[in-house]
């Protein structure tokens, strides 16, 4: 929530408090709306946030699995990380139905691996795959696809 919001956000909800001490029926009827403004700005939000927060730990949950099973990946195709490990971003698809997911980390023989995919499945719903669409390559190279990623 930006500042800007919040300050205003917090003068509804005094005005909301002031009816509630004195009574609604006693409130002005702009201060009736601006206190229903208030709750419904508020609740807004608070549902915004919570959706954030959502994205934001199925993001990581998805990161932290992809990094974990793609470098497995990698070594049963012959081409084993190095000790950097892979580097994963996960983002959210603007319908939140589905998670894209981008690897990019370093062969033990210095070549590029790259692990790209979407899953439209729920990071965290197993703890021990992630399924989906995903692909590795090395230089360029594609060396493996798979519809899961651990398991």
């Amino acid at each position: 929530m930006n500042r800007h919001r919040g300050s205003c956000a917090r003068g509804f909800v005094a005005a909301a408090a002031a009816c509630a001490v004195v009574g609604v029926a006693a409130c002005s009827e702009e201060a009736q709306d601006d206190a229903r403004q208030a709750a419904e700005s508020a609740i807004s939000a608070v549902q915004e946030a919570a959706g954030e927060v959502i994205d934001d730990a199925t993001e990581l949950a998805a990161r932290n699995l992809a990094a974990e099973y793609g470098e497995r990946e990698f070594d049963e195709a012959g081409y084993p990380i190095d000790d950097e490990g892979l580097t994963c971003a996960a983002t959210a698809t603007d319908d939140a139905t589905a998670l894209d997911v981008s690897c990019s980390g370093t062969t033990e023989d210095d070549s590029e691996a790259m692990l790209t995919g979407r899953t439209g499945e729920i990071p965290g719903a197993s703890l021990t795959e992630l399924e989906g669409d995903f692909t590795g390559s090395v230089d360029g190279g594609e060396i493996f696809t798979t519809d899961r990623l651990g398991g």
